[in-house]
């Protein structure tokens, strides 16, 4: 081969490597954060985002705060002395909900703003969007072989999605560590059917889950929730610079988006959490149909189930169920068991209202049937061995008369 020629074929790989590495969000969303901006589906211009690395603490009832690492959303426009000066310190655990259109330039840029509780530490950070198809390493967030950020530094992630479905992402520097301790998110990709009710057959609905062509993942409204274990003697002895043995991982305490039950049903961005803005609260009209987009970041295998509501896995590991000759895979289940690392497309039908069963009443005068969407080991379901229902639950709440407007955003909830 010439050096010509070898030169002409190096530049083609690095090009296409841009292009195909460039995971571009279309959208993006921070629940109890910023306002998310939704790009529209025949322009899909760049996106960027900025995070932060650093840390802070997180509450859990019956115990002191908790100590932990996490990624915040900041504004594009400062630098690193201004982020470092209003957000240090600050850390949200789970890591913003990031809402992605496929076939979109994106620009993530991540600013590692250092430890307040431990500045004793040095640690880089990195974004690593787990399941990602990534041609090359360099934005892949794996430090011994793409870019890890020092404090006080900041580093550009360039990608351009071309799988829709449901990922997450963490931190890959001391990954151990570092996901335990809270640097976690979920990050999911609309299809490029999305926007367009011609693939409805009904034409209620312009939301899809993946290209199905016939409109099978078609919902209404849609939930990404993160499932997680949090191991607190950890997070202690990182706090008080103290060992912890891996081995002996016993975490106390299972949360859904950062939180446990009855946390869990409290809205977006409330007050008493400060650290913890994302919801895992599910409500919805009768006859909607919702979509879950779950991961799991845990350490810990993690069965859920939906105790009268039937479920239907359209997805999994961001790939549509459709056999190589589309022969259609999905299936009906009352327990979803997902592992470490693992992600679930999930599609249930909300039941009409039920006057006759249980119900409650909110502050608008609103009425619900409730189903409990919970972990099936009653271990689980306790907040550090209190008594009562705790732990990794949540509530499905059905709305008498369909007095929910459309959703604006992933997991909106309405006080």
């Amino acid at each position: 081969m010439t050096d010509s020629t070898r030169r002409e074929l190096l530049r083609s790989i690095g090009l296409g490597a841009a292009a195909t590495a460039a995971g571009g969000f279309g959208a993006w969303t921070v629940l109890g954060g910023q306002t998310p901006t939704r790009a529209a589906a025949a322009a899909n211009p760049p996106v960027r985002i900025a995070l932060a690395a650093t840390d802070g603490h997180m509450t859990l009832p019956g115990r002191p705060p908790v100590y932990i690492f996490g990624f915040i959303p900041v504004p594009q426009a400062m630098s690193v002395g201004q982020l470092t000066n209003t957000y240090k310190g600050k850390a949200q655990h789970v890591s913003p909900i990031l809402d992605v259109r496929q076939e979109t330039d994106l620009y993530l840029t991540l600013t590692n703003l250092g430890l307040v509780g431990r500045p004793d530490l040095t640690d880089s950070h990195t974004v690593h969007w787990h399941g990602f198809r990534t041609p090359s390493a360099l934005f892949d967030g794996v430090p011994e072989m793409s870019v890890a950020v020092p404090i006080e530094r900041q580093f550009t992630y360039f990608y351009r999605p071309h799988n829709p479905g449901t990922y997450m992402y963490h931190c890959h520097f001391e990954d151990v560590e570092h996901v335990q301790m809270g640097m976690t998110g979920i990050v999911f990709v609309r299809p490029s059917q999305d926007g367009d009710s011609g693939w409805d057959p009904l034409h209620r609905t312009t939301t899809f889950a993946y290209n199905d062509e016939d409109g099978s993942t078609a919902y209404d409204r849609h939930f990404a929730i993160l499932l997680n274990e949090v191991e607190e003697r950890q997070h202690e002895a990182d706090e008080q610079i103290q060992e912890f043995i891996p081995t002996e991982y016993d975490p106390a305490y299972f949360t859904l988006n950062g939180r446990v039950y009855p946390q869990t049903v409290l809205v977006n961005a409330d007050p008493t959490l400060p650290s913890q803005p994302i919801s895992a609260l599910i409500q919805v009209n009768p006859g909607d149909r919702a979509l879950l987009r779950l991961a799991n970041l845990g350490y810990q295998q993690h069965a859920m189930q939906l105790p009268g509501i039937a479920m239907k896995v359209i997805g999994e590991d961001a790939t549509l169920r459709r056999s190589p000759a589309g022969v259609d895979t999905s299936y009906w289940t009352n327990t979803l068991y997902i592992g470490p690392g693992e992600a679930r497309d999930v599609l249930f039908t909300a039941p009409p209202f039920n006057p006759s069963a249980p119900t409650a009443t909110d502050g608008h005068g609103r009425t619900y049937n409730t189903y409990l969407f919970k972990n099936r080991d009653f271990r689980r379901l306790s907040n550090g061995g209190a008594p009562g229902l705790g732990g990794m639950a949540t509530e499905v709440r059905v709305y008498q008369g369909s007095p929910l407007p459309a959703q604006t955003v992933v997991g909106q909830t309405y006080a």
